[in-house]
């Protein structure tokens, strides 16, 4: 992946906010080293941009430095599968067409700006100037999950915002821009998933008795494969521009000083997943991806969602929108009808994201052909292989594996 001289220029061009036709801007040094293993991407490679300039007319010099995502092309399985998923035209227009637009509705940062994009590059702003991910040793807390739920009440009310100004609907205007592409029964990926929740659901300790055995093998899947109905915009609440991808990789938090112990601000990458639909997917997946603990997200789980509505009235009220958009009980009843999209998201990604770097970079950098076969053929082997290589993997991936049966063998009968 390459950026050239020219590209580079507009670049800082766009970032110092002068004319793109000044020539008095000279690009004196670019360069583009690989970005942290720690942050592969499923779905991308990570670099950091830096260039040095100056403008000879104020002798005025910059350092300027940039997050640059690209797609995978050194695994080439990825990025076929990429390209074919068309993830980056998705996420460049995403960034284009909506965003900035939603921005100016906001009364905070929403995201990293974007400063230049092709089908296969998008060059953002660096984050890591002014916020971090939690480190190795911080844990969240309630006051971490607060600053993101108030995040994406902001980001929610300001695409209704956008739309009740101009009087259009963003699902309808940017159709084409909006194509599901992870709870979608015509992506491999999904379908994989699905499969592998039954695998592992059948090897749990818990589902041995012959009641439990023959709901997962003859009813489970089924009830999985409805889900892709849960994402589809809703009938019944106020669509919003949802994230879809609240993972502890895309949020990075915001401190008032190198001391501080909480966060002050946070902010959202990672556009790719994002959809137009019901605001509860990103509560939920929030609640079901972010929380690891069963128990911990029992304790907080209604308390959570009280949070996040108070917080989009007060969003609705700061930007002079009737609060009776999304009343509290049409909020409550959605949360209900689609909790079994925040638990299955919860239950397919554990795998992939309670897999170590280490192990996860190994496989995709020895094996791309197998590692590609696991995600979008068959992951039975991957996950035997990963269990014997993790100590607590398996016990790990299966805690999301129970709670998803529990919640469907309560409900056996359950219309999704």
């Amino acid at each position: 992946m390459e950026l050239s001289s020219a590209e580079c220029l507009r670049i800082a061009l766009r970032t110092l906010q002068l004319k793109d036709d000044d020539e008095n801007l000279i690009l004196l040094k670019r360069q583009l080293e690989a970005g942290s293993t720690e942050l592969m991407g499923y779905m991308g490679e990570y670099y950091k941009l830096h260039l040095e300039l100056e403008h000879t007319n104020t002798k005025c010099k910059h350092n300027l430095q940039y997050f640059v995502k690209s797609l995978p092309y050194k695994n080439p399985p990825q990025r076929a599968e990429c390209e074919r998923k068309g993830v980056f035209r998705k996420e460049t227009s995403i960034y284009k067409l909506i965003l900035p637009n939603i921005q100016r509705y906001a009364s905070r940062k929403l995201f990293p700006q974007c400063y230049y994009s092709r089908d296969d590059v998008m060059v953002l702003e660096d984050l890591t100037q002014r916020y971090r991910h939690l480190k190795a040793n911080e844990s969240y807390c309630q006051e971490h999950y607060k600053l993101v739920l108030g995040h994406l009440a902001a980001l929610h009310a300001a695409s209704i915002a956008w739309e009740e100004a101009e009087q259009f609907n963003i699902g309808e205007r940017y159709k084409n821009v909006f194509k599901e592409l992870l709870m979608n029964t015509e992506n491999e990926w999904f379908i994989t998933g699905l499969k592998g929740i039954v695998f592992l659901a059948v090897r749990h300790v818990k589902y041995q008795t012959e009641r439990a055995q023959t709901f997962i093998r003859e009813q489970l899947f089924h009830l999985l494969s409805e889900t892709e109905q849960l994402v589809k915009p809703s009938k019944s609440i106020r669509n919003v521009l949802c994230h879809r991808d609240t993972w502890d990789r895309n949020i990075l938090f915001g401190f008032d000083s190198p001391t501080a112990s909480l966060p002050s601000s946070c902010c959202i990458v990672d556009f790719q997943l994002s959809q137009y639909c019901s605001p509860s997917l990103d509560v939920l997946f929030l609640l079901y991806i972010l929380v690891h603990s069963a128990q911990e997200r029992r304790n907080m789980y209604y308390q959570a969602l009280e949070y996040y509505y108070d917080a989009l009235q007060a969003e609705f009220m700061r930007l002079g929108l009737p609060v009776d958009l999304i009343s509290r009980s049409n909020f409550l009843e959605e949360c209900e009808r689609t909790r079994l999209a925040g638990l299955t998201m919860k239950a397919l990604t554990e795998p992939q994201t309670k897999m170590l770097a280490v192990i996860s970079n190994k496989l995709r950098s020895e094996e791309p052909e197998k590692f590609d076969s696991y995600l979008n053929c068959d992951r039975s082997e991957m996950y035997l292989r990963v269990m014997q290589m993790q100590p607590g993997y398996e016990e790990t991936i299966m805690q999301p594996i129970a709670e998803l049966v529990d919640y469907l063998m309560e409900r056996e009968n359950l219309d999704v």
